[in-house]
């Protein structure tokens, strides 16, 4: 069974390595780029990539990692850090798998989504993905594979601006910025969350200071079993 293109996993990575600015440490960030890639491997969660327009359950998942990062109350640690980089999978995806940058052409820069579901546009719609749960589209929405805008060579992708603010920019092009603010976006919120009282910083589950990717992996799995998804 062939699987649903997301964006490309180097894209993911680019996204979430560009928006840090010097805010993680380079075993943090491998951490949190980890834990965001990690999220193409549960397909059948439309939620995890906003498929089959599910809106509602998708900001109910960014809303709820959130909600763990505060509980833990380092969002630093380990366990913060992959709730931090499974949210940005989703932030992400929703550029590319919506047709959000299609409805904004006309503006430059392209907005940033508020993750309020009553400031969607009425038009807006996800790609459908024939595995994915739970199904939320009309009859008649797009295919994931016809609005899918994940790679610069995506039939939607490469379609070109013909007019406006952004005429000559490719709809990839536009998607991977406009994920890129929302991306710093969450930064931003990691940046003022405080450390709570009686908690050293990072030391929920401290990264190793050169770590390998195979430890960084294992502390990731066994944070995940600690905090629910």
């Amino acid at each position: 069974m062939q699987l649903a293109p997301e964006f490309a996993l180097d894209i993911h990575a680019q996204l979430t390595q560009q928006a840090n600015e010097g805010m993680l440490n380079d075993q943090q960030l491998a951490l949190v780029i980890l834990a965001n890639l990690l999220q193409d491997t549960r397909q059948t969660e439309s939620w995890i990539h906003f498929d089959n327009c599910a809106f509602p359950d998708g900001i109910e998942y960014i809303a709820g990692q959130w909600d763990l990062i505060r509980e833990i109350g380092d969002p630093y640690s380990t366990e913060s850090l992959g709730a931090f980089g499974q949210l940005l999978h989703t932030v992400q995806d929703f550029y590319a798998h919506s047709n959000w940058i299609e409805l904004h052409t006309n503006q430059s820069p392209i907005p940033v989504w508020d993750l309020v579901l009553s400031s969607l546009p009425p038009e807006i719609v996800s790609g459908t993905w024939f595995i994915g749960h739970p199904k939320r589209c009309a009859a008649g929405a797009p295919t994931h594979a016809q609005l899918n805008k994940d790679s610069a060579d995506s039939a939607e992708g490469s379609k070109i601006v013909p007019s406006g603010p952004n005429q000559g920019k490719s709809l990839f092009q536009l998607a991977f910025n406009t994920a890129l603010a929302a991306t710093k976006v969450q930064f931003a919120h990691l940046r003022a969350i405080p450390v709570a009282a009686g908690i050293l910083k990072g030391t929920g589950k401290a990264l190793v200071e050169g770590a390998s990717q195979l430890e960084l992996l294992q502390a990731f799995i066994e944070s995940m079993h600690a905090i629910k998804h």
